[in-house]
């Protein structure tokens, strides 16, 4: 007697479908993280940019420049003597140091007012910020994620 081979049986369609229905959340949160990564690298690498820009122009304005991390409403602003330029910020993204301080001076020669460390996060994943005292130097680093 021949049968029909054409189709597909219910129980192998249901392995297929609980097969794509594990794997569909992996791939899901792996393309997340990665996303997230790039995000936040994009962020520092923004936030680098910006500090050595406010530098810059507290040595030619001979200036105080400061810059402001505000978490709970999502921007930073680089605050000089008569202007604020605001930016906003991704809303899971974090900026913190230990001491709970948010702010940075610069100083007319390019220096920061203290050393310090800020940890920048998304989610699992973390980067600091560095700042060196003497000649003003500022470095970011991966540390989880």
């Amino acid at each position: 007697m021949l049968r029909n081979q054409a189709g597909f049986t219910l129980l192998e369609m249901l392995i297929v479908l609980s097969i794509a229905c594990i794997i569909g959340p992996l791939t899901f949160l792996t393309f997340s993280h990665w996303s997230d990564e790039i995000t936040l690298r994009h962020f520092t690498e923004d936030i680098e940019d910006m500090i050595q820009d406010a530098q810059i122009e507290a040595i030619t304005q001979s200036q105080l420049v400061h810059i402001v991390f505000n978490n709970q409403d999502h921007y930073y602003y680089v605050s000089r003597s008569n202007e604020i330029e605001k930016s906003d910020m991704n809303r899971r993204i974090m900026i913190y140091n230990s001491v709970g301080e948010t702010t940075i001076t610069i100083n007319r020669l390019g220096h920061f007012s203290q050393s310090g460390t800020f940890t920048i996060s998304m989610g699992s994943i973390r980067y600091k910020l560095v700042m060196l005292l003497g000649q003003g130097r500022v470095y970011i680093e991966k540390v989880s994620g």
